[in-house]
């Protein structure tokens, strides 16, 4: 083994390439507007674009401790832009995080999700909207 081998087997990858230990694996991709989708990672390419096949999208809605699950197994490709972590799930483990959660119907989960969402959103746009009169800039919004 060389000095160069040594290295390379040392140095920890941050581009996309340090997806390739997960191929083949059930993982949890959590994407940017907070949905999960869990499933067998199988190919992957430089851009961080995932291909999940057997996947089922999970949303959790903290605030009442319930959680949606959608009843088909599916393909999903999610683009790499979308992908905000994704990590391997122990088989064995893998309900533990909804343990004393409520299961709720899909539909109506994601309804609430949206909701949720389209509050939080609103919300900060009032505040946006508040300290941009003081004089503060507010992260985007324009008031005039």
């Amino acid at each position: 083994m060389s000095q160069e081998d040594i290295y390379l087997q040392s140095y920890p990858f941050t581009t996309a390439a340090a997806i390739i230990g997960y191929v083949d694996r059930k993982v949890c991709a959590v994407l940017i507007g907070g949905r999960s989708v869990i499933g067998v990672l199988r190919t992957f390419d430089q851009f961080g674009n995932l291909v999940l096949h057997d996947a089922t999208e999970r949303i959790y809605l903290s605030e009442t401790r319930q959680y949606a699950e959608s009843q088909l197994s599916q393909i999903y490709l999610i683009r790499g832009e979308n992908l905000l972590m994704m990590g391997d799930l122990d088989i064995d483990s893998e309900d533990e995080a909804v343990r004393g959660w409520e299961r709720i119907d899909y539909i109506e989960g994601y309804n609430k999700f949206k909701k949720n969402v389209k509050d939080a959103k609103d919300r900060a746009y009032k505040y946006a909207k508040q300290i941009s009169y003081k004089g503060a800039y507010a992260g985007g919004f324009q008031f005039m």
